[in-house]
């Protein structure tokens, strides 16, 4: 597959996980004529496939959908790092350490979205080289393969969305693990305490001004 093609299927996957509008329901057909254009047969059908399913949808239909299976505290939801963490204080860590890495890449984020909002994730990943891409997927493989095991036991389309964004990674050469049992938690790495003396400083500093 072309570079080019790769990253404006990752822009792709990032609009289809977004909040579907009217906007969404009208590029249907433009987006599954995109899709019947990619190369590699498995991301192909399976895309298609998922494109098939709703293009049977109205708006109304595809919200309630949306909103049932990606509710923020739900058994499903669009943000990596909450499927670890939760509501833990690391997951601050985590976020942090997130938007620095979109920084580091030269990536405008704003505080409108967390940066582990998966939609936000894919376009960065649209945005970046192959070598940054696929080390920074190959940290976060686990959490959207469970997100799509846990789409496919909820019997939600958007499973095949996910599976065919796995197997995008995969082509690019992404290892994606298919063992979604919990990892025992490791103690904080010196980078780690390093950023949480960063935050505090931030903080007091904040405080004071």
């Amino acid at each position: 597959m072309k570079s080019e093609t790769i990253q404006a299927s990752y822009h792709l996957f990032s609009f289809l996980l977004r909040y579907p509008t009217r906007d969404h329901l009208e590029a249907v057909d433009e987006i599954t004529a995109f899709s019947e254009s990619i190369e590699e047969e498995s991301i192909r059908k399976t895309l298609v496939e998922f494109l098939s399913v709703i293009s049977n949808w109205n708006q109304d239909q595809w919200v309630e959908h949306y909103i049932e299976v990606f509710d923020f505290g739900k058994t499903s939801n669009l943000y990596m790092t909450y499927l670890k963490l939760g509501e833990q204080k690391e997951r601050g860590l985590e976020l942090l350490k997130l938007k620095k890495f979109y920084e580091a890449a030269g990536f405008d984020v704003t505080d409108k979205e967390l940066p582990d909002y998966l939609p936000l994730m894919l376009e960065f990943c649209a945005a970046i080289d192959q070598e940054v891409r696929i080390e920074f997927l190959s940290k976060h493989a686990a959490a959207i393969a469970e997100t799509k095991s846990k789409l496919e036991k909820l019997e939600s389309s958007y499973y095949l969305l996910l599976e065919a964004l796995i197997k995008l990674m995969s082509y690019e050469g992404v290892v994606v693990s298919t063992d979604h049992s919990q990892k025992e938690e490791r103690p904080l790495s010196l980078e780690d305490v390093r950023i949480m003396q960063s935050m505090r400083e931030q903080l007091i500093q904040n405080q004071l001004g």
